[in-house]
């Protein structure tokens, strides 16, 4: 039968020996610790007995520290805690788009899935590190409070002159969509965003050309012959061309320069174009993107007009097979950057002495003023690829301050003739 092991932390058999020259008693012992490790001990002193119980005392304080120690190791590791900067990085890597497959013949760029796009989430992360971690960032997610999210968000808008409304709104935009994913988490059970004060947004003036605009943007963009002795490329009429399309269609310019020839059919009656996607040229990128800008973004316009019928079929009459097969191409075959075409229709305004500023949205603004003012603003925000009407109306369609003569239906109000 096997002998049983002594209980832990108890002293096997003490034997004490005395030092004949000095006189001192040394006491000798085994034990065994909590994890059934066995330990030799000897302690000394001036009797036996004082010797055995510097071993049972020194035996006991080694019990002791080794109960200590099991409890600090048993007690949780209190984790550093969590700020908003730390949570607003560990959501932008959560939403940061999949990488991009690139075609750099067709310059086309899509990504693998129908995550947040590129832009967005450059546009994102730009606004949190620019405008809301300066100032939030090294606070606790647990005690973010309301008025403190108000005063910083407010803080970027200046109510006096009313700018700064954009950054703002988006500051307060993406900072509750980082504490949305607070709470999913479960670093706290609220959003303290939800109840900040909307931003004030300044008045929408929607603003369209004239006719006589209009047309003198179309003159000033009409290619010229070069002068006898003057050197430089061949004029072109892809300025104008672009201008004809945009104010035809009320396309966004990323829309108009990203056509193809595939997405014209010029057999059809009548002639269609299809915006199938837009140009993307942001941080130092610049590619095709397979898709329009919203869902409503991909429309497909009838072309009735002889104007622009006439300049479609001239070019695809004389276009030439690129990569890019782009119907508005540069000399290379690649589509054109919008911001160059904004350079370009910049300087032919300024050559003829233009002095108002028209830019591709003005285009945009004149045709859905001129289509609601005809039909419908739900025509015009069909033709412009929006999702709502108010959006349009309130962006895009110029007010009207002119009253209609509706003086026949009150002549009943009319003073009484006196005698």
């Amino acid at each position: 039968m096997a002998r049983s092991q002594t209980p832990p932390w108890q002293p096997l058999k003490i034997s004490c020996t005395r030092d004949e020259t000095t006189g001192v008693w040394t006491a000798r012992s085994r034990y065994y610790d909590g994890q059934s490790h066995r330990h030799d001990i000897k302690r000394s002193g001036r009797t036996a007995g004082g010797a055995t119980l510097s071993v049972k005392t020194a035996i006991r304080r080694f019990e002791q520290e080794a109960d200590q120690l099991s409890k600090k190791e048993q007690e949780p590791v209190e984790a550093p805690a969590l700020t908003v900067r730390g949570l607003a990085e560990t959501w932008l890597e959560s939403r940061r788009p999949a990488p991009l497959k690139y075609d750099a013949a067709t310059q086309a760029g899509t990504t693998p899935t129908e995550g947040l796009r590129v832009q967005t989430w450059e546009s994102y992360a730009k606004n949190l590190r620019r405008h809301v971690l300066p100032v939030l960032g090294d606070l606790q997610v647990a005690g973010l409070t309301t008025p403190a999210c108000e005063r910083a968000i407010l803080s970027l808008y200046d109510k006096e002159t009313g700018t700064g409304y954009r950054t703002a709104a988006m500051a307060r935009q993406v900072l509750q969509q980082v504490m949305d994913y607070a709470v999913r988490q479960g670093h706290r059970p609220d959003n303290p965003v939800r109840s900040v004060s909307r931003v004030p947004q300044p008045r929408a003036t929607p603003k369209s050309m004239s006719t006589c605009t209009v047309k003198a943007v179309h003159d000033a963009v009409r290619p010229r012959q070069l002068e006898p002795g003057v050197g430089g490329p061949k004029p072109s009429s892809r300025l104008a061309d672009i201008v004809i399309l945009l104010a035809a269609t009320g396309m966004r310019i990323g829309e108009a320069l990203a056509i193809r020839w595939e997405d014209v059919d010029v057999t059809s009656t009548p002639i269609t174009v299809t915006v199938s996607g837009t140009l993307v040229e942001k941080a130092g990128a610049f590619f095709r993107q397979g898709f329009a800008k919203s869902a409503r973004g991909k429309r497909t316009f009838q072309l009735t007009d002889d104007w622009i019928c006439e300049m479609v079929l001239r070019r695809h009459a004389n276009q030439q097979e690129t990569s890019t097969n782009a119907v508005f191409a540069t000399r290379n075959g690649t589509f054109v950057r919008p911001s160059n075409f904004r350079d370009d229709l910049r300087r032919a305004l300024g050559a003829a002495g233009i002095t108002e500023k028209i830019t591709p949205h003005a285009f945009r603004r004149t045709v859905a003023t001129g289509i609601s003012d005809h039909f419908t603003e739900k025509a015009s925000s069909l033709q412009l690829g929006h999702s709502s009407p108010e959006t349009t109306r309130k962006y895009y369609i110029e007010r009207a301050t002119l009253v209609p003569d509706y003086s026949s239906g009150l002549t009943h109000m009319a003073p009484a003739e006196r005698d």
